[in-house]
């Protein structure tokens, strides 16, 4: 048993809205969907909206998740072909994080901010990086703006260099990022790690 993309997407007026579902009449048929838990929905009943969807089979059930952009049903896919993901705790990641967010915490093996996730724990978070690191290629780092101004390697050697001086991995991240905003222009890791000192400090 497993998922299947015999519906892509659907389209249609929301009858009713869930905490985590909704039910979307198409043709006078009421399709229950299981969505991420947004903070903000971007809709409300009457509207009209397209569904990015994936059809998962089980022996007892059918149950259909959807997702408001391609780029979530996508990394949706990805996360449940991990082992020891299933739709429900891939639900509650990206009821957490963006995928972006996410895949910026697997490739900086951020096990605190994963773990914050429900359904997640540090076996599991562990896990999911051994699985998923390979998968999201450095690449990602560019498009998601984490290295825009660095060369690959120097933001994870100037986060290493703070944890080694006794500093927290959520603060040693945070401080180089407040420098990368801050100095608009390419620092060398030296100078990089000395003005995340100046900001953690």
């Amino acid at each position: 048993m497993g998922g299947l993309n015999l519906i892509s997407f659907l389209e249609g007026i929301v009858d009713t809205v869930g905490i985590n579902y909704l039910i979307l009449n198409i043709g006078n048929i009421g399709y229950q969907i299981n969505i991420p838990t947004y903070n903000n929905l971007p809709i409300k009943v009457g509207d009209k909206t397209k569904i990015y969807t994936y059809l998962y089979l089980r022996e007892d059930k059918i149950m259909l998740y959807g997702f408001f952009t391609k780029e979530e049903e996508n990394f949706f896919e990805l996360l449940i072909s991990t082992p020891g993901i299933g739709p429900k705790v891939g639900l509650s990641i990206l009821s957490k994080m963006t995928p972006d967010d996410f895949k910026k915490a697997i490739l900086q093996e951020d096990l605190d901010s994963i773990t914050t996730i429900a359904g997640v724990g540090n076996k599991l978070a562990k896990k999911i990086v051994l699985e998923l690191k390979e998968k999201i290629s450095k690449t990602t780092l560019f498009e998601v703006g984490l290295e825009k101004k660095y060369k690959p390697g120097i933001i994870d050697d100037a986060i290493d260099a703070l944890k080694a001086l006794g500093y927290t991995y959520k603060k040693a991240k945070m401080a180089v990022e407040k420098t990368q905003e801050k100095i608009n222009r390419e620092l060398t890791l030296e100078e990089l790690i000395k003005e995340s000192l100046k900001i953690i400090r």
